[in-house]
């Protein structure tokens, strides 16, 4: 609620809709819950677990757009939209971890959105909080180093280092995972090297 602002009500409120058509379902780690090339057609709601976005360049490089935790849909908005008139998906979306949740089928779920105001208003929140995690995404990838761009992902996914791969977050910062490696190690030399510079009353505390 916090993320995209709205009331408890609201959330509620949307819930309660959409409990009707929500599937449950089940995947492990490595398995699709959305192919490229294939037509979008469901919404995937987190219960447990955490998905990721991406594609691949014309190279054939897999580029990691974002990541889905807890309470989220792991959704690619334009995917779907794409895919009501049959066209194939461009991103993919895996699980990083075992995921358990519920599916949502899009037209369904946009049908319902027409008949309550209340969705409309809420949804139109998801989107402007996915429009302003795009823009930060693009700022970070094309205006900061490397390390800016790792410290900017703990920043933003506080936690989810230690669960995911460091395949995936290379893949997401658009390094390599030996560089990745790099970065790990000098970030705790720096640390070791702080605290080491800490006096001893500190250290201790």
């Amino acid at each position: 609620m916090k993320r995209i602002d709205v009331s408890e009500d609201a959330y509620n409120h949307v819930t309660n809709i959409l409990a009707g058509i929500a599937k449950p379902f089940h995947v492990r780690k490595g398995e699709y819950l959305q192919r490229a090339g294939t037509p979008a057609t469901q919404v995937h709601w987190l219960a447990s677990g955490v998905a990721r976005s991406g594609f691949f360049n014309r190279e054939g490089v897999e580029v990691t757009l974002r990541f889905y935790r807890e309470g989220e849909s792991a959704t690619t908005l334009t995917d779907l939209i794409s895919g009501e008139s049959g066209q194939p998906a461009v991103q993919f979306l895996i699980a990083e971890t075992p995921i358990h949740g519920f599916t949502l089928d899009w037209k369904t779920a946009s049908d319902l959105r027409a008949q309550h105001e209340v969705m409309q208003n809420y949804h139109l929140n998801i989107a402007m909080a996915g429009l302003q995690s795009m823009a930060q995404r693009a700022y970070n990838s094309g205006e900061t180093s490397a390390q800016e761009r790792l410290t900017a992902f703990r920043e933003e996914y506080p936690g989810l280092e230690a669960r995911i791969s460091q395949r995936a977050i290379a893949s997401y910062l658009g390094i390599t995972p030996q560089y990745m490696s790099r970065l790990r190690r000098e970030a705790e030399a720096e640390a070791e090297a702080n605290l080491e510079h800490q006096p001893a009353q500190a250290r201790q505390a």
